[in-house]
């Protein structure tokens, strides 16, 4: 026992660090908070026989919590990091976001952050979005703000055309994508699909499972609708009762304003000396 003890007590000096000292009573003392970092007590208990221990000081104390916290954010940006890569299928994604939204359409923008914002609430109803427009006019974009924002907040979220969805269940070869697992769907353009009983089975799935929508489309909702067939009726009418918020966009936005940033970069730099 009493080499266990003396053990003990001479791991003390290691606790010691540049700065530290020992005070007039032979305790060490930290440099830096002048907080004791050793105590002296009777062990065993009765025994008459003193001995030092560590003891932690307030420095030791803000080292832990600070690495844990450090720790906890790396811990983070794994798990954002995971979610990412299950949830985009096209890194395209990526660049939608809030932060390089230039507010041309603050009331979209509003509505979106909104969204965010109330995640909860719409979780637990089951609150869509629709957004329809022209080709170019930002359906994507928005939807993908909303995806970024929530996936920076730990949601499973999943971003993928309906398109990509159908053929990723029609390959055999390829793992299919579990839909059960997300918080939020988002659909990317609607209407452009072949097969349409799998991407009825698609929809009816994240229908049935609960599981909010956001849909993006060129078709209008008259469209929606009064489809043209049975089964584009059947997989719209779904989409229609899950996306109680419906919202057109027709502010020209991504390729057109992509190509004129790539134009202007490109003279730049030809007209550079």
């Amino acid at each position: 026992m009493d080499n266990i003890i003396n053990i003990i007590a001479g791991k003390n000096q290691d606790n010691a660090k540049e700065g530290d000292y020992i005070n007039s009573d032979g305790i060490l003392i930290c440099g830096k908070c002048g907080q004791p970092k050793e105590c002296i007590k009777e062990f065993p208990p009765g025994s008459g026989r003193m001995k030092k221990f560590s003891v932690i000081c307030r420095c030791d104390v803000e080292e832990e919590k600070a690495f844990r916290t450090r720790l906890e954010r790396q811990e983070w940006k794994e798990y954002v990091k995971q979610l990412y890569k299950q949830g985009l299928t096209d890194s395209a994604y990526l660049k939608n976001t809030f932060e390089n939204d230039d507010n041309r359409n603050p009331g979209i923008t509003a509505l979106c952050k909104k969204y965010v914002a109330h995640w909860e609430e719409h979780k637990a109803n089951c609150h869509g979005i629709l957004f329809y427009g022209d080709t170019g006019g930002g359906k994507s974009y928005y939807s993908c703000c909303i995806a970024n924002a929530l996936l920076q907040n730990g949601v499973k979220v999943l971003v993928s055309r309906l398109s990509d969805l159908v053929k990723n269940r029609i390959n055999k070869d390829s793992q299919e994508i579990n839909l059960k697992i997300f918080d939020l769907i988002v659909v990317d353009d609607i209407g452009t699909e072949n097969s349409t009983q799998t991407a009825y089975n698609i929809i009816d799935d994240i229908y049935r499972y609960n599981i909010p929508l956001i849909v993006t489309t060129n078709l209008a909702p008259s469209e929606l609708k009064n489809p043209d067939t049975i089964d584009k009726q059947r997989i719209y009418d779904r989409v229609l009762e899950r996306c109680c918020i419906t919202q057109k966009v027709d502010v020209k936005i991504s390729r057109l304003d992509t190509a004129r940033k790539r134009r202007e970069q490109a003279l730049k730099i030809l007209n550079t000396q």
